[in-house]
């Protein structure tokens, strides 16, 4: 077996990320949602639901507008049953933090 098919078969046995979508202005935080259900490979609280939290910018450049990296905000998270749920809380976050700007 090859090193390539070690890989193929791990790719296999890991879960697809669910997909997400974000509201954001500039180089600002992201306000994320899913938009698809997350499906772990183990059972999780979250299987089959929707998830909506803010990553805020980390590190060189983060205060500047031009980070690289970011951190999810540990109070932030919320599962959500419904999509639309989730993309209403991610975008509801996103105007508190526009007008609070």
């Amino acid at each position: 077996m090859t090193n390539a098919d070690v890989a193929r078969r791990i790719a296999e046995l890991m879960p697809r990320e669910a997909r997400w979508a974000y509201f954001q202005r500039g180089r600002g935080p992201m306000f994320v949602y899913n938009t698809e259900r997350i499906n772990e490979r183990f059972p999780t609280r979250a299987n089959g639901m929707f998830e909506s939290a803010i990553f805020e910018p980390i590190g060189k450049g983060s205060r500047s507008g031009k980070a690289v990296a970011w951190k999810v905000r540990a109070d932030s998270r919320s599962l959500h049953t419904l999509r639309r749920d989730a993309k209403a809380r991610a975008y509801r976050l996103y105007r508190e933090w526009l007008e609070s700007q």
